[in-house]
């Protein structure tokens, strides 16, 4: 049989194709991006790419088996990668919603029981456009176009990342003793996996959990637990609807705020470490912070934005104050830390002179 080679046809092909496949790695992005911001995914990264030149013409010349450039599948690749396993098959679901499946490889070690123990990769998919879709003349070009999609975890890719590091692209070519621990190290890896998933359940029950303000009370101070403070209990609640009304700010929640001013770490070294205890305080002096909020709300301007985090952080620094110690974290600069000191001051000698 004559030799025939079809690698300068199929580059040819790949450079008169490259608009068609940028436009859809765009297209692509776009649709990903709505997917996982209406399911509220939790991603830790993910991209499309086209194949390089290089590496589609090592493709070709390695497998010799190339005919057309339609016949490569992943010339243009997607790889999303979620924080937690349990995703991985959601994210599937909704990829079938607004694409058609090619094929399906569940390349996940767990699911198949008939091969050696090693290796852990991911959910591999081979996706085009729908006939619907494409009937829409922005999408027209794309049809019968196939694009890969790998679905895994971060742990999955941490793994694959460092498999391939190795390496060695079989099981058969790795010597006894090496596939041994690597078989153990993937199970393993399996365990965290289905423990991650099972730590966010129980922080999604705890939080749920947190609706009542006598739940909030009794709970240790954290960053969940701080937050619904604010946004639930009435004494502050009622400080940030007059917020809305007096001053016309938007309420934007950042909970960044906590940990860039290490909140609950200055909290717990003042003596404070569960939100009764808070929750106590705040009552005590609630007209300092009203005080301090006013003050400071009175800079804003109608729709500016306004984190109710900042709250916590006024609290904070008057239980300074009152305890007569520095920032042990010195988060905020000196001219920072005096005016809100000299405002907590203010109010509490306001307030002595006045019970007198």
């Amino acid at each position: 049989m004559e030799f025939v080679n079809y690698s300068a046809k199929i580059i040819d092909q790949y450079h008169e194709n490259a608009a068609i496949y940028r436009s859809m790695v765009h297209d692509i992005n776009d649709i990903f991006s709505r997917i996982i911001k209406k399911n509220q995914f939790r991603i830790s990264n993910y991209a499309v790419r086209i194949k390089t030149e290089d590496s589609l013409k090592r493709k070709i010349e390695f497998k010799n088996k190339y005919h057309d450039i339609n016949d490569i599948t992943d010339v243009v690749a997607a790889r999303v990668i979620l924080l937690f396993e349990d995703d991985i098959d959601r994210f599937y679901e909704a990829i079938k919603e607004n694409f058609e499946i090619v094929e399906y490889c569940d390349r996940r070690k767990k699911n198949q029981e008939d091969r050696i123990d090693y290796g852990y990769n991911s959910l591999h998919l081979l996706v085009k456009f729908t006939d619907e879709r494409c009937r829409m003349i922005e999408y027209s070009d794309y049809k019968n176009l196939v694009f890969e999609v790998q679905i895994r975890t971060t742990l999955q890719h941490s793994w694959a990342e460092i498999e391939h590091g190795l390496g060695y692209k079989s099981q058969y070519e790795i010597p006894r003793n090496i596939r041994r621990r690597l078989t153990r190290l993937a199970a393993t890896l399996e365990l965290c996996d289905e423990e991650f998933v099972s730590i966010s359940n129980a922080v999604d029950a705890y939080n749920e959990g947190l609706v009542h303000e006598e739940k909030v009370l009794k709970t240790d101070i954290n960053k969940n637990s701080l937050i619904h403070y604010v946004t639930d209990t009435p004494v502050l609640k009622d400080l940030l609807e007059h917020a809305k009304e007096d001053y016309g700010v938007k309420l934007d929640v950042d909970d960044n705020l906590i940990t860039q001013t290490k909140l609950i770490h200055r909290m717990h070294y003042m003596g404070y470490t569960y939100i009764n205890e808070l929750d106590e305080f705040v009552h005590k002096n609630i007209h300092s912070i009203q005080w301090i909020f006013h003050q400071h709300l009175s800079t804003f301007h109608e729709g500016d934005s306004f984190n109710p985090l900042y709250l916590l952080v006024w609290i904070s620094m008057i239980m300074l104050v009152e305890q007569g110690i520095n920032d042990p974290e010195e988060i905020f600069n000196r001219e920072v830390v005096d005016k809100v000191r000299d405002l907590a001051t203010k109010v509490i000698n306001e307030q002595e002179s006045g019970g007198e």
